[in-house]
């Protein structure tokens, strides 16, 4: 019989259109085989100190042919249920325990088909850039070029504007948290927005109106001449409390075009806020225009890893897909953007490169974190010097930041100088002319930029390059 057990078929392992891998501690790269052949790259960071995984993007939502009739075919229920071998052969995230933050580098369908999934339980945090908000909530159709695709667009609410350089604290609060304190009649408001900590019950007390309100409620209503509005009042006076009667003949007193056309309207105090305990997430929201004008990259400061959604990536082996600049993509902003992540990146490693020198002047024992430990944040160990690491929204990921940023700087710079050739030219599907400007040769920079020439002939003469003959 034993013989017989030991000689069944192990069991396979569940199928998945998502491969996934560990790129440090607490962080995960999956990759996602779609039928766009996008490829995205997304990363999922199962977070130290607060019950949350944050997500950069969510993917195509659609797996390839090859994978249609797979176990797991949606991130979420790949991430709730399907084994990961680098995560002992656990899910990153079992029967959805941890609540979702996600970071949405940029608009585009590739990036966010795969949100709406995450919607149920109303427990979701969507970021998105305030840089760009006109731009995702203009139009989202057409900058999300969900229509060149044949996919209906998806529905979804950004609860987190993030701010340039803002650092976030979870958890967060939003819009109608801070317009709901502050609303002269939010206890008696519905619950309209899903968060919105508000009671559909009671009316509100006479205190809480604005100052023409409080006035018109605690006045005595005139009397009236017509004789049915008399036998109204009467009743009124019969059979409702006087807080009532007033509410009543409200309209009859209140002139609604002076308070309306009111630009300083007296409201009472705000309501005070609930206080809850913030949570540093460690996460640095760097704006990045460029491929988009809602493009964004985010900083985590424990890993020292910089996520940089489509802004950059190098030519991947399978599928050699050039650095893009839609019709609405901006090659001057961008360039700015680039120069912001490579000083950004130089802070960084200075930093770390100082606190493993202050360890070693100091005589520390190298085992030994340096720094505070109240803040509750791991420190470099003075034993070695650590450096940012970079990974992108398609096919690079965990390589060292500045080296990279350093080869797109002299790649882009020949581009704009006319030293890199077009090897190709089309007309693409927003109807305007584009161009592909690779190197040549064994050595060439593994990089290469399919771009508007629109775009890029307003760069060259922004930065003062001659029209090239290409």
């Amino acid at each position: 019989m034993a013989g017989r057990v030991s000689q069944m078929a192990k069991p396979s392992r569940p199928t998945t259109s998502f491969s996934t891998k560990r790129i440090n501690a607490t962080t995960f790269v999956i990759r996602e085989d779609d039928s766009f052949a996008e490829h995205p790259l997304i990363y999922a960071k199962v977070h130290p100190k607060a019950p949350v995984i944050v997500l950069s993007d969510t993917g195509s939502d659609e797996p390839s042919e090859e994978h249609k009739h797979d176990d797991y075919i949606h991130l979420r229920t790949h991430l709730e249920h399907c084994p990961i071998p680098d995560n002992n052969d656990q899910p990153l995230n079992p029967s959805g325990k941890l609540k979702y933050i996600i970071i949405c580098t940029h608009c585009h369908y590739d990036h966010t088909l795969g949100v709406p999934q995450f919607l149920r339980g109303g427990t979701t945090e969507i970021v998105a850039s305030a840089a760009g908000r006109d731009f995702i909530e203009s139009d989202l159709e057409d900058h999300g070029e969900f229509g060149n695709i044949g996919r209906p667009t998806p529905f979804y609410q950004v609860t987190k504007w993030a701010q340039a350089f803002e650092r976030l604290q979870y958890p967060f609060e939003h819009d109608w948290d801070v317009r709901g304190r502050n609303l002269p009649c939010a206890d008696a408001m519905p619950n309209t927005f899903p968060g919105m900590a508000m009671s559909t019950q009671g009316s509100p007390p006479v205190s809480a109106l604005p100052t023409r309100l409080r006035q018109a409620a605690t006045q005595q209503s005139p009397p009236s001449s017509n004789p049915s509005q008399k036998r109204l009042g009467t009743q009124l006076q019969r059979h409702q409390p006087l807080d009532a009667l007033h509410a009543a003949t409200l309209l009859d007193n209140f002139d609604f075009d002076a308070f309306l056309n009111n630009t300083t309207p007296s409201y009472p105090p705000p309501l005070p806020a609930q206080i809850v305990k913030k949570t540093d997430l460690g996460i640095t929201i760097i704006q990045t225009p460029g491929h988009t004008p809602d493009e964004l990259a985010w900083y985590d400061h424990d890993e020292m890893h910089l996520y940089v959604g489509d802004s950059f990536y190098r030519e991947g082996d399978e599928d050699e897909m050039p650095i893009i600049f839609p019709r609405y993509g901006n090659l001057i902003e961008w360039v700015f953007a680039m120069q912001k992540l490579a000083v950004f990146v130089r802070t960084e490693n200075a930093r770390a490169a100082a606190i493993v020198d202050d360890g070693h002047a100091e005589g520390k024992d190298e085992t030994e974190s340096s720094g505070d430990e109240e803040d509750d944040w791991v420190h470099v160990p003075a034993s070695s010097t650590r450096r940012v690491k970079i990974s992108c929204a398609h096919q690079t990921y965990s390589v060292d930041g500045a080296e990279i940023l350093a080869e797109l700087e002299s790649f882009s710079f020949r581009v704009f100088k006319g030293d890199v050739p077009v090897v190709e030219t089309k007309k693409w599907h927003d109807g305007e002319i584009y161009d592909l400007w690779r190197e040549k040769g064994e050595k060439r920079t593994p990089m290469s930029i399919f771009c508007a020439r629109r775009l890029m002939e307003d760069a060259r003469r922004f930065f003062g390059h001659a029209e090239s003959s290409e």
